[in-house]
């Protein structure tokens, strides 16, 4: 199980999460824009991959963490008091109400090498997902700044088939996932098949679509630098272009939400496939 408290940083590892609307707790609940409001990542700034991030619940604090400057701390749970100027982002095709968070300015800036801002999703306005949402959701998915969706899910053999393929190994964290799915005996994207899994068999995620790959595939993570030849974005294009509404996209991983909120995921839990079916990207993820 993993979180990316701050959308493009480092993840987060954890043992076990409520499963919320928006997914796992903590996830994508900051995000960074340029000075013209436009949301920043690793595509724009690859150095963000150098920044770690540390949650203390029981301090109540979140804090990040480079090599180069002394840590930023702020409150895990920001009240109103904590936070700045209600404003309207744009997260690809959707407008999100986010609040600023004004005592990070000057660190992100500093580490960005321009003007940048740090946001925090506005609680009091949710952010319904409008695309591909199953009819069989129980409770509407809602994201905070994720891409569309509140879950990324990938599976392991599927990864190890993609590197025997590729010169440039590639981890589970070049897809930024928050479950990520292993077993001995899987085939490799069936994944791609699924439309609903049972978590020990009591509750369940619904998987709506494949999820189109960016450029953050050829991503140096350790050196916080993008590789200039393109790799293995380049190679994934010959075998991974696999959508059949979108034959040019390069897809890996699938996009998902929970069918019904409440429930705790951990690590170890069983998962079985309950319901298969098709999968296409006829309209913007």
């Amino acid at each position: 199980l993993l979180v990316y408290p701050v959308k493009s940083c480092q993840g987060v590892s954890l043992a076990s999460s409520p499963m919320t609307a928006t997914g796992l707790k903590y996830d994508r609940h900051w995000m960074l824009v340029d000075k013209r409001g436009r949301f920043v990542t690793q595509r724009q700034c690859p150095r963000l991959a150098l920044i770690r991030v540390e949650i203390d619940e029981a301090g109540g604090e979140i804090s990040l963490h480079t090599d180069e400057m002394p840590a930023l701390r702020m409150p895990l749970n920001p009240g109103d008091a904590d936070l700045g100027e209600r404003l309207q982002v744009r997260v690809w095709y959707d407008m999100v109400a986010a609040r600023h968070c004004p005592q990070a300015d000057a660190w992100v800036t500093q580490f960005v090498g321009k003007p940048t801002r740090l946001l925090y999703k506005d609680t009091e306005r949710p952010r319904l997902v409008s695309r591909y949402v199953p009819k069989d959701c129980v409770d509407a998915p809602q994201s905070r700044f994720a891409d569309v969706f509140p879950l990324h899910i990938t599976c392991s053999p599927s990864l190890a088939d993609i590197n025997t393929r590729v010169d440039r190994p590639l981890t589970h964290a070049h897809f930024r996932p928050n479950i990520v799915l292993a077993s001995p005996t899987a085939r490799a994207y069936d994944e791609e098949e699924w439309t609903r899994i049972d978590v020990n068999g009591s509750w369940s995620i619904m998987v709506t679509s494949r999820t189109p790959r960016c450029s953050m595939t050829n991503m140096d993570l350790k050196a916080g630098a993008m590789y200039e030849d393109k790799e293995p974005l380049s190679t994934l294009r010959t075998f991974r272009c696999v959508d059949p509404a979108k034959p040019a996209f390069v897809c890996f991983g699938m996009q998902a939400a929970p069918q019904r909120v409440g429930h705790t995921i951990r690590v170890g839990d069983s998962i079985v496939v309950r319901e298969r079916g098709y999968h296409a990207l006829t309209e913007p993820l």
